[in-house]
Formats: C-alpha cells, sequence, structure tokens
C-alpha cells in the first residue's frame, strides 16, 4: 500500500502542523512539525511511536524528562501521561489508529 502525500488530512492544531495517514483500523502515522509545548496528555487506546526526524526538544514521560534530537525514537504506552517541548519535525505512529476522542488532556 502506499498512500501519497496529497492524500494526507492536513490541520493546524495548536503549536503543531499535521499531514495525517490513515492506513487501517490497526495503524495511522502523521508528519508533524511542532514549535512549542504540545499540552500534557495520555491515550486510553493508542500505543505511540514517535521517530523524530530532525530538531531538539524533551518528551516528559510519566514525570521523567528526556532530552530528544534526531534519528531519536520514542515509544509512548497507552494510559501514559506525556507531553512533548520543543521545535521539532517526527513522523508518529499510532496502535490502533489515532482517534482523538481518546486522548485526555491533562491541563
Amino acid at each position: 500500500m502506499i498512500i501519497k502525500s496529497e492524500d494526507a488530512n492536513r490541520k493546524i492544531v495548536g503549536p503543531m502542523t499535521i499531514a495525517e495517514y490513515k492506513i487501517n483500523p490497526d495503524f495511522s502515522g502523521a508528519l508533524i512539525a511542532m514549535d512549542g509545548v504540545h499540552g500534557k496528555v495520555k491515550c486510553l487506546k493508542e500505543d505511540r511511536i514517535y521517530f523524530v526526524i530532525e530538531g531538539n526538544g524533551k518528551f516528559i514521560i510519566d514525570d521523567q524528562e528526556h532530552d530528544v534530537s534526531d534519528q531519536d525514537l520514542v515509544f509512548v504506552p497507552k494510559n501514559t501521561p506525556y507531553d512533548i517541548k520543543g521545535k521539532l519535525k517526527y513522523f508518529l505512529i499510532c496502535s490502533p489508529e489515532f482517534n482523538k476522542n481518546d486522548d485526555v488532556f491533562l491541563e
């Protein structure tokens, strides 16, 4: 399966510019450029994998800060509070597919 860039759902959410790719009910992906603070959240049903393409920032996972930069991979299990800060470009993989109704904002 190939999903073309022109088929991505594009949107701006807070400090993020997002190109979302629906794959199937088990997976979705998104290319995200962010400059700022994501906001503390936990996802009720999705595991998330972040691959940092470029930039520098921090992932705060369960109140522990982790510096990230180019080519770092971050795994956030479902039901785990986390936040992201910095100027980053990353690819996000969600399993099962992203559903905004599964996010609980904690701030």
